[in-house]
């Protein structure tokens, strides 16, 4: 398969929540990003961060993007489910400092060419599921950059575009890829063609290309200590739908009350090993899962008959319900997604890439020339400061005798 360089898809929430919470704690009775330090030790954060990861992926990665979420259609349609209700917001941090932070920054970031998108009504999982579906269908593979684990359900390679999308967590060093992505990877073409078809082809994109963004990308991997895992991402995420998502207060698709020792009332839920046993017996009984399986009515009632088997709890419509509701919440599909979330998803999406617009890696690699015009590179001088105090030095030279005193200018 050809590499060519990828278009890096930013969690924007991700990479802003995961850099604020590891500031210093601010002086007793301050708030978090309260103060204009504050604000500014912030905003130095996410451009040092940024440009760090700019450097590292130069040679990978030709645009940027950055998904910023706005408030779920998930939560309008699905009141009932508390989509997210168990999330609150630290009261220690001054959440309107950091949004106008964020806000600044992006706006910073759009000025050396990244494209940022918000769409009204979306989450920047739905985004960015509309890029890597816009991506493909122009045949360029993506990077998705965060740490949210919904996104990995995004990883796949597509055969007719010839082209994949990654997932990449910076700060676990982990690499989710398609199945045989390692061995594709290592495969250099170069090495299998003949003398007569290097001489032709040696200025075109397979050799001067291809082999080029395969050894870059290996030498990511290798220099940064990065792990890569191979995974079927219709698999995972048909586990994922089965276990639910306590972070976002989803339900698994079977729960259930016991009473244990001492008269106290415990939950449980379908595990993680439940659900891996149910793909496998899936895959036993079907012999292959697609994630298309999801929407196909005889398909899904064998996999709720398999859960009610490996579980033995709970019963088949209640599966079937939950099952259709996590679908819901959780899936980033065409079949799942609102249309008109789609739609405008995908019309910005295309008018972003339509711009044609460079991205300044030069500069986005280089924190202090993306805050060069702004005062956040500024050292802040006390007033009282004398930076000539430890010289001791007089602006009056002492007399000598037979000489008039003499004042000495210092600038």
């Amino acid at each position: 398969m050809k590499f060519g360089k990828h278009t890096l898809l930013i969690d924007g929430n991700y990479f802003v929540y995961s850099r604020l919470f590891v500031l210093p704690k601010p002086k007793a009775g301050e708030a978090l990003v309260g103060t204009e330090d504050g604000k500014a030790q912030f905003m130095r954060k996410l451009a040092i961060d940024f440009a760090s990861e700019m450097r590292k992926l130069s040679g990978i990665v030709d645009e940027v993007v950055v998904a910023v979420d706005s408030k779920s259609w998930r939560k309008d349609l699905y009141p009932a489910e508390e989509y997210k209700g168990t999330r609150t917001q630290d009261s220690s941090v001054d959440w309107e400092g950091v949004y106008s932070v964020y806000k600044e920054f992006t706006d910073l970031l759009a000025t050396f060419g990244v494209k940022i998108q918000k769409t009204n009504g979306a989450e920047a999982d739905d985004i960015i599921y509309s890029w890597t579906s816009e991506l493909i269908n122009r045949g360029k593979s993506s990077i998705i950059w965060t740490g949210d684990r919904d996104l990995v359900q995004l990883v796949d390679y597509t055969d007719a575009a010839d082209c994949h999308v990654l997932w990449y967590d910076s700060a676990r060093k982990r690499l989710y890829a398609y199945e045989g992505f390692v061995q594709n990877l290592s495969y250099r073409d170069s090495e299998h063609m003949s003398a007569d078809d290097l001489m032709f082809n040696m200025a075109s994109h397979i050799i001067g290309g291809s082999d080029a963004i395969k050894q870059n990308i290996a030498s990511w991997i290798d220099s940064n200590k990065i792990s890569v895992d191979e995974i079927n991402c219709d698999e995972y995420m048909m586990a994922k739908l089965l276990v639910g998502d306590k972070s976002d207060n989803i339900q698994a698709v079977v729960t259930w009350q016991k009473t244990i020792k001492g008269g106290k009332i415990r939950n449980f839920a379908l595990t993680d090993q439940h659900a891996y046993r149910v793909v496998e017996q899936y895959k036993k009984e079907a012999g292959k899962f697609h994630i298309e399986d999801m929407f196909v009515s005889q398909c899904v009632d064998n996999i709720v008959d398999i859960v009610y088997r490996v579980v033995g709890m709970g019963n088949k419509p209640a599966i079937k319900s939950r099952l259709s509701t996590n679908m819901s919440l959780m899936l980033l599909h065409n079949n799942t997604i609102p249309e008109g979330i789609q739609k405008a998803c995908s019309d910005q999406c295309i008018a972003l890439l339509d711009k044609n617009e460079v991205t300044l890696f030069e500069t986005l690699s280089d924190f202090k020339k993306m805050l060069k015009d702004t005062d956040y590179v500024k050292e802040i001088v006390p007033k009282s400061f004398d930076p000539f105090a430890a010289l001791n030095v007089s602006n009056t030279e002492t007399k000598r005798p037979g000489e008039d005193t003499k004042t000495t200018q210092l600038f």
